[in-house]
């Protein structure tokens, strides 16, 4: 990786004093971005297991460049508001009946109406991952993958792959607790590495996002396992435990969610506005 890539990269994590901290500045953008998403998802009237994928959908994509690839599953296809796709688009992509892909400003979303396949999410970001390293762009590629062992198993090629040519890829997937990864993620660690992260906590996956992303620009493969803990049996929410996260470290502003509000409250609305008629 090129000197200016890497001090590129960790600027967008470093604090104040240069160490590997994430900034304010940063915080509130990641903030801000978790706010929004969660609410989308629930205009949209999405199920709690959708919003489960928030805190990774934000936290991994929020720093990914436009050229870089994202294959999004059902759960987090909303990640492309994070990167600046309009809702209207969001809203009618989700509401068509076209199944199959769609491309959305570089991100590869993969998500339809029915159950996605999670061969075909490792399969698109690997086949990416290999183009980039061919091109030698130092561009990534990143898999939401739904499912379990199963769907880790049924991926194995692609993973192996990823691993004997050291692929710019980062595969992410989200795993319930009660459900036993522990044979086939021994296995994968043994390729490449492996890291488990609460699935709630957005300061937690972002960075580990940031050390996975580095890396795949390196050249090396990564798998994120993303699991929804639950806290004394009460489902955790990842905004509310972001703000005391913040609020515990003196940094959390109460402006910030009021200004991410009235910025999503704007864009829904321009959203819901019926188009332009130019005969008018």
């Amino acid at each position: 990786m090129s000197t200016k890539l890497k001090a590129h990269t960790a600027a967008a994590v470093a604090g104040k004093n240069g160490h590997s901290l994430i900034s304010s500045d940063k915080f509130r953008q990641l903030y801000a971005a978790l706010v929004k998403y969660e609410l989308l998802h629930e205009r949209m009237g999405l199920s709690s297991s959708d919003a489960d994928g928030a805190a990774s959908a934000v936290s991994i994509t929020l720093d990914l460049e436009l050229e870089d690839t994202v294959v999004l599953s059902s759960r987090t296809f909303a990640a492309n508001f994070v990167k600046g796709v309009p809702v209207r688009t969001l809203l009618d992509h989700r509401n068509s009946s076209t199944n199959g892909s769609a491309i959305f400003y570089g991100a590869v979303n993969a998500w339809n109406s029915g159950a996605p396949s999670a061969v075909k999410q490792a399969g698109l970001a690997t086949g990416a991952a290999l183009a980039n390293k061919m091109a030698g762009n130092q561009k990534v590629a990143v898999a939401f993958i739904e499912g379990g062992a199963t769907a880790l198993t049924e991926c194995r090629v692609a993973l192996e792959l990823a691993s004997t040519q050291k692929l710019p890829v980062l595969y992410v997937i989200h795993a319930e607790p009660e459900r036993r990864l522990g044979r086939i993620l021994e296995e994968i660690s043994r390729m490449f590495p492996v890291v488990t992260v609460d699935a709630h906590d957005a300061v937690a996956v972002y960075r580990v996002a940031q050390e996975s992303i580095v890396r795949a620009r390196d050249g090396g493969p990564s798998l994120v396992v993303c699991v929804p803990y639950d806290q004394n049996g009460a489902t955790q929410n990842a905004v509310a435990n972001m703000e005391q996260y913040l609020a515990g470290k003196k940094l959390f502003r109460n402006q910030w969610k009021d200004q991410a509000l009235a910025e999503f409250d704007r864009e829904v609305g321009a959203a819901c506005l019926p188009p332009a008629n130019p005969l008018a």
